[in-house]
């Protein structure tokens, strides 16, 4: 089954991720988190820069005078380009943390380049100013946006010594809410800043004319513990907002990845293609990049713009999973930059032509301004054949003899009747080595098999829900598994996909999770299994309704023959889950 959608005019080569990013000295640079590309408008010919997150680059570089732990941490280093895969150290923007803005420890990350009012602006996360900015002097977590100005693309620079926003008070004491991920843009004169993470939320506010200062209402557009690292674009009437969600840096179990929603005005509400709001507690968001079962896992935190021929493209940062680390122990992960191609099909951004992550030659960006796009066909996952095998909706006198509990729950604990099968929600878990849930465990067919659920869970909408959960789990043992979960925590609602493993080299991460869809009040959950030489590939779904599915991320595993199906209702006591109807089909293709 194919689609078409525009392609770039023929490119004179290929380019295959990662993309080649050199130092000086000609070795690689092995890092560049949080990426932002300019076009240079002052160039003769098109030439593009990219601008990376303060980090370590090479292992090389490592530093032996212990100062930042012995690495080398490059200060936003800059690399230009005129054919967007190559990419050559030019400089980094600074030489050290800017004087009178950031504190000698403070970190400088996601840079955002934008040419305003005839010159080059910088604007970059400070994640601890000078206490001479903080409204609570002596703590390190006071994060700010900052600014530099040049009349080039690669400085100098000249840093303000007053932040773009402030520090801004979540709570007494040293609680600050995360003024991260700048974003800048312009829509009919008014400049707009985007800034916000995980502690808080992205907020869209006004920029100053000599863009210097957020002026203004700040009106939230990302949903707090959701959602960072925005960029925003314009297509064809309506303003997309890409975001980030998961933990960026948990080496090769990060399930960093990029959803998108869009807005008739730059101030939102950002709806998902099912009208989901990004700033809501059910926080929408439609899947724009999501680890795929190769090697490129925690793909996000993503910059958009077009090639010479105005075709547009992608590059975000991606962690290979062989080589996640520069250092476990220091908790460094790798992050490498990738390029994927966008289409727009039916008003919604297609990475990679649905294959992103890539990892296979693609066609390069066109490098000849005025190339003529051509049409080019998009890989669409064929649908496999589904067999069922089985399916309980738990209205029988008694539990069906298939099933088994692994740690068995007290009597009163659960029931089943005509709304299914009920389970109060344990204060017990499975996470590395709390392994205290009960377990209503089944058997799974050999082959490749498919695993839906119906279910409900009853949990607070506010601010003060734990990490409550409910949904399925594919084990063997409490410390091999994936988890397909609805869950609430802290006012967020949201279908958590996970994976544990054990055990691990020294240093490494156990868990890690992504994030599917959006829950409804009543949630569907999928997982489709597939089986490959010693592993299996698990890629997981979520349903508002049971017809329209959202496809998430994919982890692989080893669970092997043994692994068993489990349904689970944990992370805190007080609540209830019902699952209204369980089924096991067999896929092929």
């Amino acid at each position: 089954m194919l689609a078409l959608a525009a392609d770039p005019a023929p490119a004179t080569h290929a380019y295959h991720n990662p993309l080649t990013v050199r130092l000086a000295s000609g070795e690689p640079a092995q890092n560049c988190a949080d990426p932002a590309v300019l076009r240079d408008p002052r160039a003769d010919t098109p030439t593009w820069y990219l601008y990376c997150t303060s980090d370590p680059v090479s292992k090389q570089e490592r530093e032996r005078s212990g100062k930042d732990g012995g690495w080398h941490f490059r200060m936003i280093p800059i690399y230009r380009s005129t054919d967007l895969v190559h990419w050559d150290f030019v400089r980094d923007a600074f030489s050290d943390r800017p004087a009178g803005l950031a504190a000698p420890t403070s970190g400088l990350w996601a840079p955002e380049p934008e040419y305003l009012n005839g010159r080059y602006y910088l604007y970059f996360t400070v994640t601890d100013v000078v206490d001479a900015h903080s409204p609570e002097p002596g703590c390190a977590n006071d994060s700010a946006i900052g600014v530099a100005t040049s009349e080039s693309p690669v400085g100098p620079w000249r840093a303000s010594t007053t932040p773009v926003v402030m520090p801004r008070r979540a709570g007494p004491g040293c609680n600050f809410h995360w003024s991260f991920d700048p974003k800048v843009i312009e829509d009919g004169g008014r400049k707009y800043l985007y800034y916000g993470s995980y502690g808080g939320g992205i907020f869209v506010q006004r920029l100053g004319d000599d863009g210097l200062r957020a002026v203004g209402r700040a009106t939230l557009v990302g949903a707090a513990g959701r959602y960072e690292g925005a960029e925003v674009k314009h297509h064809e009437g309506w303003w997309y907002l890409f975001a980030s969600a998961t933990d960026c840096c948990n080496g090769p179990l990060t399930g960093y990845a990029v959803y998108v929603g869009r807005a008739r005005t730059p101030e939102g509400p950002f709806l998902d293609r099912f009208g989901n709001d990004m700033a809501k507690g059910r926080a929408g968001g439609t899947p724009l990049l999501s680890q795929n079962g190769n090697r490129w896992v925690g793909v996000g935190h993503n910059t958009v713009f077009t090639d010479a021929a105005g075709q547009w493209w992608t590059i975000y940062h991606g962690i290979d999973v062989n080589e996640p680390f520069f250092s476990a122990k220091d908790k460094l992960t790798r992050r490498l930059a990738l390029l994927d191609r966008i289409d727009w099909v039916d008003g919604w951004p297609v990475a990679g032509g649905g294959l992103a992550p890539s990892d296979q030659a693609m066609a390069a960006p066109a490098v000849v301004e005025g190339a003529q796009p051509e049409a080019h066909p998009l890989a669409v996952r064929a649908a496999p054949h589904v067999r069922a095998l089985w399916r309980d909706d738990f209205r029988g006198k008694g539990l069906n003899k298939r099933w088994h509990w692994l740690r068995p729950r007290a009597q009163g604990d659960w029931s089943i009747g005509r709304q299914g099968l009920v389970l109060a929600t344990q204060d017990a878990d499975l996470y590395v080595d709390r392994n205290t849930a009960s377990v209503l465990q089944a058997a799974l067919p050999a082959g490749d098999y498919r695993i839906e659920a119906e279910l409900r869970l009853d949990a607070p909408e506010d601010c003060c829900a734990t990490a409550v959960q409910a949904g399925l789990v594919v084990m063997n043992g409490d410390d091999n598994y994936v988890k397909l979960v609805e869950m609430a925590r802290g006012g967020l609602r949201q279908v958590e996909f996970a994976k544990e493993v054990s055990p691990v080299e020294q240093d490494y991460p156990r868990y890690g999770n992504t994030v599917v869809g959006t829950p409804g009040r009543t949630t569907w959950l999928r997982l489709d299994v597939h089986r490959e030489g010693g592993q299996e590939r698990y890629r997981a779904y979520s349903s508002q309704d049971g017809r329209a599915w959202v496809g998430g991320g994919t982890w692989t595993h080893r669970l092997g023959p043994d692994a068993r199906l489990g349904l689970v209702a944990m992370g805190g006591a007080g609540r209830r889950a019902t699952f209204i109807r369980v089924a096991v089909s067999a896929l092929s293709p």
